[in-house]
């Protein structure tokens, strides 16, 4: 049978794809080798090295007292001042103030610009939670304190700042690793999504993407750009993409549970806190494994298989990977590619970056502040995770993880946060535990302080409680996998 022929991409449009191609591709997805037997992206090195700009170093120190102590040394010194800290610190307060602004005065430059309206003219909730953010961070800088010790104002007041289970941790591990991502990634994404090369590899591997986990084969990018990135890059692409109309309702959804996994870098901090670092390639050999089959099983079953497959209404399906009988995959691809590169200007890359400025800053930041502070004091100060979590210590004893209940709240509280569980968890208790407990960690991926808020505050189809309960799920169906992997790792003395 004779090859279809396609229109032919224009060579000024093959020449942007290839360059826009080759530098999205380079800054998300190229391993490079970190010299300590790791690796890391190019976009990871330009985070660390602008959290090494940001974290300005003060050689004879100064006194501050009112600051929290967390931020000074055992003399009550300011050795390192991060700006990272006061980025957001700042954003949040321009968060507050410019939405009690819309709500009062409702000044034109806010109510005539419909991206800025929709972001400050917010619902009740979100208007309550940018209150709640401001007040944690303000509270958590300057270590502000209500009542006498003793008394319940005092209690909640403490546990609201808490340096581990409450404020402390948004304020200063989350949210200041997040303003340097934010910073460099709002601008990187459009070079990585428009300029063709997802719908170049899309085309070429739909089939086989499809076939297995039912997405469309740009995912795959996706994909890649956890695998080596980190999951919120993940969800921010997905999230990105479904809104300019490359993925339906469904497909966005099972991408960000399934696919946004936690990169290979920050799996090895994971590894060394729980203590299985010495077998970490094992230990991350088990964990894609579990998530391949997860990825396979989840998006056929409720709740993700009843989610409407359809795109944003007012955007419509953008993107076509269908290859007509006799057409070259390798042609259509290149055609699309080039097509979508072609359209693509610089105004739009400086448009994307600043809109994702905008969005992550005024809209984002506030709500991973308050929610998983208020998430973090629920859990500090009731034992409704204690509740939660009691079946899970049932199933424990039933596959015979040492330790059993002890651990059972460890395998809900990564709901909260992915580091939780490392934190809980230590690494003086049975080896096999940690092995057990460490992996489920990583493969829950829906975590609401960083992946969980970016899809709630997204347009995706997808609330809180199904969200809620594709982590149960994922959480019940890769324990049992899990375990048999590590049984027979056991068993054939490789741990």
């Amino acid at each position: 049978m004779s090859e279809k022929t396609v229109q032919q991409p224009s060579s000024r449009g093959k020449l942007k794809f290839i360059i826009g191609a080759v530098i999205g591709a380079f800054l998300f997805l190229a391993p490079i080798p970190t010299g300590d037997g790791g690796f890391n992206i190019p976009l990871g090195f330009g985070i660390e090295w602008l959290n090494g700009i940001l974290n300005i170093s003060m050689p004879d120190g100064l006194y501050i007292s009112w600051l929290n102590p967390a931020l000074l040394n055992d003399y009550g010194m300011l050795e390192t001042l991060d700006l990272r800290l006061f980025l957001a610190y700042t954003f949040i307060i321009i968060s507050f103030i410019m939405t009690l602004a819309a709500y009062i005065f409702k000044p034109k430059f806010i109510m005539e610009n419909e991206k800025v309206k929709e972001v400050l003219m917010t619902s009740p909730l979100y208007a309550i939670t940018r209150l709640v953010a401001f007040f944690a961070m303000t509270f958590t800088i300057f270590n502000i304190t209500f009542g006498t010790e003793g008394t319940w104002l005092y209690t909640l007041s403490t546990a609201f700042i808490d340096r581990w289970d409450g404020a402390g941790l948004m304020v200063f591990d989350l949210i200041t690793g997040l303003t340097t991502i934010f910073l460099l990634l709002a601008f990187c994404i459009p070079i990585l999504t428009d300029f063709g090369l997802m719908e170049f590899i899309g085309v070429l591997i739909k089939k086989f993407v499809n076939k297995l986990f039912t997405l469309p084969g740009r995912a795959s990018v996706d994909l890649a750009a956890s695998w080596f990135g980190s999951s919120a890059v993940s969800v921010i692409l997905t999230r990105d993409q479904h809104e300019k109309g490359y993925y339906t309702g469904r497909e966005a959804v099972a991408i960000c549970v399934n696919f946004a996994f936690v990169s290979l870098p920050f799996s090895l901090v994971i590894a060394g806190a729980v203590g299985v670092e010495s077998h970490f390639a094992l230990w991350y050999l088990m964990i894609s494994i579990v998530c391949i089959i997860l990825g396979i099983i989840t998006p056929r079953i409720w709740p993700l298989k009843q989610i409407p497959d359809t795109y944003l209404e007012g955007v419509d399906k953008q993107i076509d990977e269908e290859v007509e009988e006799g057409e070259s995959r390798f042609k259509k691809a290149l055609f699309l590619a080039s097509e979508r590169a072609e359209r693509t200007t610089a105004g739009d890359v400086l448009a994307g970056g600043l809109n994702g400025w905008f969005s992550a800053f005024l809209d984002l930041f506030p709500v991973i502040v308050a929610w998983g502070t208020v998430a973090l004091v629920i859990n500090n100060l009731t034992p409704l995770i204690e509740w939660i979590a009691w079946p899970m210590g049932w199933l424990l004893e039933l596959f015979r993880v040492p330790g059993g209940t002890d651990y059972a709240v460890i395998t809900v509280i990564g709901f909260i946060d992915m580091f939780l569980p490392a934190i809980f968890l230590g690494n003086e208790t049975y080896f096999n535990t940690r092995f057990i407990l460490g992996a489920l960690s990583i493969v829950q991926i829906i975590y609401m302080a960083e992946t969980g808020v970016l899809i709630l505050k997204s347009k995706m189809p997808i609330g809180l409680g199904k969200l809620f309960i594709v982590f149960l799920m994922r959480t019940v169906m890769a324990l049992p996998l899990i375990v048999l992997f590590t049984w027979i790792f056991s068993a054939l003395g490789l741990i």
